[in-house]
């Protein structure tokens, strides 16, 4: 979660002796701390502040994203530091909603990609535990420092004999290994690491569900309430206090519908339309008995005098899905079969893709048209269409849904 923070909150970076830190203090043990420092590719010696900073400006709701598909694939593996996976761009512009814009060129989103995956690719996280005290001045503690993520990018297209850089790309694949602290936390944690690992996996499938370029800050939110749900477990919130967070970089945009009715009923439906986005994704939102039957989403009753600010100090509380009993039971299942084999592999319902014929049949047992399907998994039909067909095959992160939903 500190490194979806890091990348969110740019601002909260700090320059500490020449070297770019953006330090996280557990709130249950303040003696244990997560930090994050920028790196050159495949190395973890630390890049000097002007370095960094070039670096760190590539963060945002892109790279977020990246990391967010990156961690539903190592959901899949049992020992994620030590196997690797290899992703096509074109799946993962498809995950992150890029293949929504027309206006841009395939060379162009396959450059941003790879720009997104370099940064994340330079990421370090230092994570120190205690393990006990010694003496009054002593303490027992244990300090590693790896990469957040290992990811080696391929990139085909024409190189310029000028520049000497590859232009119009044409492709890129991305092999991607989890770093060396997945191995510490799960180690460490155990039986409730490893669910948290599925937990986190689970909840990214669930945001990426989410229009970037059609509802922004329903991504925002829910990005947001990520980072948050492992610290912030009452999942209580004020109003203001979310839109504070969110709209970071934004504030225009907040203190203009204090002042302009326009601009404020122009923020109240984008609030209320996020919240709409994120129970349609089975996240669970309930309101505080002072939170007005007015301001909430679909009401046609007439709004207060002054509803932008009744609104701002309104409670609410918001609480991510839970990953389906289902999902969960078919972990444990591959986890046993896992231990039975000398090397680590997929869950074994991961190794054979499913057929096009096997979805058409489980969606017809169900009585569900393809509309219906795609909208459950918030795809567009003609997808399903094409993976019935046998024209597409599913990306990893739409089989595992394909296989949740229609029981297979």
């Amino acid at each position: 979660m500190s490194s979806l923070e890091s990348q969110l909150r740019r601002d909260l970076w700090r320059d500490r002796d020449g070297i770019a830190v953006f330090s996280k203090i557990a709130k249950s043990n303040p003696q244990n701390y997560i930090e994050h420092y920028i790196s050159t590719p495949g190395d973890v010696t630390t890049l000097p502040w002007d370095a960094a900073e070039k670096i760190i400006n590539n963060f945002g709701f892109n790279t977020v994203k990246l990391q967010l598909i990156l961690a539903a694939h190592a959901m899949n593996q049992e020992e994620p530091w030590s196997g690797s996976f290899t992703l096509s761009g074109e799946d993962v512009i498809r995950n992150l909603g890029w293949n929504n814009r027309k206006d841009i060129p395939l060379s162009q989103k396959l450059s941003e990609l790879a720009s997104c995956a370099f940064a994340l690719d330079c990421l370090l996280v230092k994570v120190e535990w205690k393990e006990g005290q010694i003496s009054r001045r002593k303490t027992q503690v244990t300090v590693q420092t790896s990469r957040m993520w290992n990811i080696s990018i391929s990139a085909t297209g024409q190189k310029s004999l000028l520049t000497g850089k590859i232009e119009n790309l044409e492709k890129v694949e991305l092999q991607v290994q989890p770093g060396l602290w997945t191995k510490g936390f799960l180690n460490r944690g155990g039986a409730k690491a490893k669910e948290a690992l599925h937990q986190f996996g689970y909840l990214a499938q669930s945001v990426l569900r989410i229009d970037p370029y059609h509802n922004e800050l329903a991504l925002r939110l829910a990005l947001h309430l990520t980072v948050e749900s492992r610290i912030h477990t009452s999942g209580e919130y004020r109003v203001k206090t979310l839109l504070g967070s969110l709209l970071v970089g934004y504030h225009t945009k907040l203190e203009q519908a204090l002042q302009d009715r326009y601009k404020a009923r122009d923020l109240v439906d984008q609030w209320n339309e996020a919240l709409k986005t994120l129970m349609k994704l089975s996240w669970t939102v309930d309101f505080d008995q002072n939170y007005p039957e007015s301001l909430r989403p679909d009401s046609q009753a007439r709004k207060p005098k002054g509803y932008i600010n009744i609104l701002l100090e309104s409670k609410l509380t918001i609480r991510p899905p839970e990953p389906i009993p289902e999902l969960l039971e078919r972990k444990k299942g591959s986890k046993l079969s896992d231990r039975r084999k000398s090397k680590p592999q997929l869950p074994a319902a991961q190794t054979i893709p499913i057929s096009g014929e096997q979805v058409r049949q489980a969606r017809k047992s169900k009585g569900w048209s393809q509309a219906k399907l795609a909208g459950t998994l918030g795809v567009s039909q003609q997808l399903i269409s094409h993976i019935e067909s046998g024209r597409r095959e599913p990306t990893p992160e739409i089989e595992a849904d394909l296989r949740s939903v229609l029981k297979l």
